[in-house]
């Protein structure tokens, strides 16, 4: 990873991150603080409510007590029976009879009794004996006798045997009629004797829930929605008279919900989607029952979007606070911290390409603060370490040039040595023939050693090492032969002079030292990968095993291995030595000379040189 990266990735992870989870930290623990809050107040609002629903069922069953424990009462609609019917015909002619002077007092009696709770709409009595008395102040007409002992509270209402029972709007459509009132159901009982006189129907308009929870729904800004929802899940009253008679599974998935049937007397709060917003949802139960009604449960909706309306104005102001620390983050990223990570990759660039040997690599200087005078100091650096380079190159050039020069030297007196020792001997021998081929040879070895050139063709180097051998043979006849097998190919490939012919007098003046059979020497060479190999093979002595190791394991020099000659006093190995020194000074480390030999098995010098190599390179 580049520092560029390094820095934007710290950046990112030590402002960017923290600040970003500090803001969402805050604000969802915020949120939860909100909620928490919202929920105590919700249950101090459901338990006001549900007062209020006990005071009013509790004043409804009152009244009823009342009517139906007054003995006037009782009386009147006794004689209104007696008197003529069930359902007196209140609006018709009044100078019939008497007795229809004296009904029409008793139903205006019954009717002040009745009317002095405003929210009765209907009261059904139905004796025992059959008959049945109603007084309606709606359309709705009430349900037969037959259709009431068939409904399902029936027994309910004989084995409480007096006391109310009581069913919700949409609870049962039978008995809440078309307009949906609230229905109390109760055995009528003798005052005295508490016996059984029918069964007491009686039907309320409550028009107080509506200002209930008119009351609670519209505090401030708060927008709620209040339910209230039976045991069988039918929604009994709704404040925004939506759902009513609807199932409360319609709008709640009750599996990922609240419970609704376990719900106690403790507020219970869920977040879940609710006509598909997603709301907070409270229950609590109603605990109506020692009262008559049912199991009801009191549910309030508040949706989240008003939950959250406060939160989302501090997290949009989060939102935007971090936005512009951001953005004043990223325009001091840019202005200083870019700028002085990219002077450190441009320098560090500038390090690399001269590490790898540009020494004209500059950095620019901009600016006036440390990184100028960092950029002057770099460049004046290199400005000498190229300077001091140069000079360093020049005296090696001239060192090296030197050591050629005086190898190239060592080689000259000691070949034309012992040139000159094998024309004398032919001389003296009186072979004037012999004489004047090796004065030719000679001259033609001297041509080509003479030359200023430190390398020339491979042909040419062959050329000089036949006039050699056949030097060599005018001088040791019937001492040794020898074969030369060069690729065609390889004949304008440069090589250092003065190569090959070394090696071969190597084994003339050494190998076949003593030697009491035909000696033979071969010289070959091929492609290996880029570099040309020569091998120069002998059938001679070969090499002592113990001058062989010391030479593997000393790191002994060719020329060390050689000892002098006993006639001259001269190192003979030392043109072998000069050649592995002039290889290795002038192409490099990785070339020079090769030896393989064993006692008795002749030797074997590889010469590595490269394949395309240019007068002077290395």
């Amino acid at each position: 990873m580049s520092l560029s990266q390094r820095i934007f990735a710290a950046f990112f992870a030590f402002i960017i991150v923290p600040l970003f989870v500090l803001g969402s930290v805050s604000y969802f623990l915020f949120q939860k603080a909100a909620q928490e809050k919202y929920a105590e107040q919700t249950e101090l609002t459901l338990k006001a409510i549900g007062r209020n629903i006990n005071n009013m069922i509790k004043e409804a069953n009152y009244f009823s007590d009342f009517w139906v424990t007054t003995q006037d009462s009782v009386e009147s609609v006794e004689q209104s029976i007696e008197s003529g019917g069930a359902q007196p015909d209140v609006g018709g002619d009044a100078s019939r009879s008497p007795d229809y002077v004296q009904l029409l007092e008793k139903e205006r009696l019954r009717q002040r009794v009745l009317l002095t709770y405003p929210g009765i709409k209907s009261v059904t009595l139905y004796r025992n004996d059959n008959q049945q008395i109603s007084v309606n102040f709606t359309k709705d007409m009430p349900i037969t006798r037959t259709q009431l002992e068939s409904n399902s509270i029936f027994p309910e209402v004989l084995r409480k045997n007096g006391a109310p029972v009581w069913i919700g709007p949409n609870e049962d459509p039978m008995l809440s009629a078309e307009h949906n009132v609230f229905t109390q159901v109760r055995v009528l009982l003798e005052v005295d004797s508490l016996e059984s006189k029918g069964i007491l129907v009686t039907r309320f308009q409550m028009n107080e829930l509506d200002r209930i929870f008119s009351f609670y729904g519209k505090q401030g800004k708060l927008d709620r929605r209040f339910l209230i929802v039976a045991g069988n899940g039918k929604i009994v009253f709704d404040n925004a008279a939506q759902a009513e008679g609807k199932t409360i599974s319609d709008y709640v998935d009750l599996d990922k919900g609240i419970d609704l049937k376990n719900a106690g007397s403790a507020a219970r709060s869920k977040t879940i989607a609710f006509e598909g917003r997603k709301s907070l949802v409270t229950a609590q139960n109603l605990q109506l029952q020692r009262l008559g009604v049912g199991d009801w449960k009191l549910v309030m909706v508040t949706s989240l979007q008003y939950l959250n309306g406060d939160m989302t104005d501090v997290l949009r102001w989060m939102v935007v606070i971090t936005g512009m620390s951001l953005v004043l983050a990223l325009i001091f990223n840019l202005m200083f911290v870019r700028r002085t990570v990219t002077f450190i990759v441009r320098v560090v660039r500038a390090m690399r390409q001269v590490e790898r040997g540009d020494l004209s690599t500059r950095v620019p200087v901009v600016g006036k603060d440390e990184t100028s005078t960092l950029s002057r100091g770099f460049n004046s650096l290199v400005e000498r370490v190229s300077e001091l380079l140069d000079d360093v190159k020049q005296e090696q050039s001239r060192k090296r040039k030197a050591e050629m020069m005086l190898l190239q030297a060592q080689i000259k007196p000691h070949f034309l040595f012992n040139a000159l020792e094998s024309i004398n001997i032919l001389a003296v021998q009186n072979e004037g023939r012999k004489v004047s081929k090796m004065v030719q040879r000679l001259a033609n070895i001297f041509r080509i050693s003479i030359q200023q050139k430190e390398e020339i063709t491979i042909e040419q180097e062959l050329e000089h090492l036949r006039s050699y051998l056949e030097i060599q043979k005018y001088r040791f006849e019937d001492l040794f032969e020898y074969t030369i097998d060069v690729p065609r190919e390889l004949m304008d490939t440069p090589i250092l002079k003065l190569t090959l012919q070394p090696l071969v007098e190597n084994s003339i003046q050494h190998g076949f030292e003593g030697i009491g059979y035909m000696g033979k020497i071969h010289v070959s060479a091929r492609e290996e990968g880029h570099d040309i190999a020569f091998y120069v093979e002998d059938n001679g002595i070969g090499i002592p095993e113990e001058q062989l190791a010391r030479f593997v394991s000393r790191g002994m020099t060719l020329q060390e291995m050689y000892e002098e000659s006993p006639e001259t006093g001269e190192r003979r190995g030392l043109g072998v030595g000069n050649v592995a020194d002039r290889l290795r000074i002038h192409y490099g480390s990785p070339y020079g000379l090769t030896l393989c030999s064993a006692p008795g098995q002749g030797t074997v010098i590889k010469c590595l040189i490269p394949q395309h190599s240019a007068d002077g390179g290395e």
